[in-house]
């Protein structure tokens, strides 16, 4: 009897293979565009689902499908595009793009552990972009993404009226805004007074205002 290898498991391309099959889903999908994701899915087979690319000019090649899925307003697709960028540490250089489609998703989740989900992406996109905007330069610009992304994290963690995720999200928002974080606690406390909202949110606020 003939002895057959095993074959291990690779969750990242399986992921990047279930992305291209997203894409194909879509009603006449745009082919160059295609080619560029299954250059993703070459770049998968040759370095593994989830190892480093010690090669340039992936960012670039990340960055134009995500303008591209953009155009189509395909946030799924977007989220999978920076997922797959992060598996490989590649910096995304379109975030605003990326900011935006994890806000749509936010907003569409309903139960706990989607919007947990929500959560930890939003948290994996601000390490992956913290060296390209962690300085966070453009201060006079209400809408940068660095800012849109940790606002959007701590009011995402604020909806699953978790402690601990609020407590992370809250201080990453310390960290990253503290010109803002009065301003942010303040408002968010006032909303924490309706009715309906779990005392749990309005302690973990009133713990941040001094």
């Amino acid at each position: 009897m003939d002895s057959k290898p095993i074959a291990f498991v690779d969750d990242g391309r399986r992921a990047t293979r279930d992305l291209l099959r997203l894409f194909d889903a879509r009603p006449s999908p745009d082919r160059e565009l295609r080619g560029r994701l299954e250059a993703l899915e070459g770049l998968d087979r040759q370095y593994g689902g989830s190892a480093p690319l010690p090669l340039e000019d992936v960012a670039a090649l990340v960055a134009s499908i995500l303008v591209d899925l953009a155009r189509s307003d395909d946030d799924e697709l977007v989220i999978g595009v920076a997922v797959w960028a992060i598996r490989h540490e590649v910096t995304i250089e379109a975030p605003e793009i990326v900011v935006n489609a994890l806000a749509a998703r936010a907003n569409r989740a309903r139960s706990r552990d989607e919007i947990a989900a929500v959560v930890a992406l939003m948290h994996a996109v601000v390490d992956n972009v913290r060296p390209r905007l962690g300085a966070d330069l453009e201060r006079s610009n209400p809408e940068r993404a660095w800012r849109i992304l940790h606002a959007n994290l701590a009011i995402t963690a604020i909806r699953t009226e978790d402690a601990s995720l609020m407590d992370r999200a809250f201080d990453a928002l310390d960290a990253a805004l503290p010109d803002e974080r009065a301003n942010f606690y303040a408002e968010a406390r006032a909303l924490a007074l309706a009715p309906g909202i779990s005392p749990v949110v309005r302690e973990r606020i009133d713990a941040r205002i001094k």
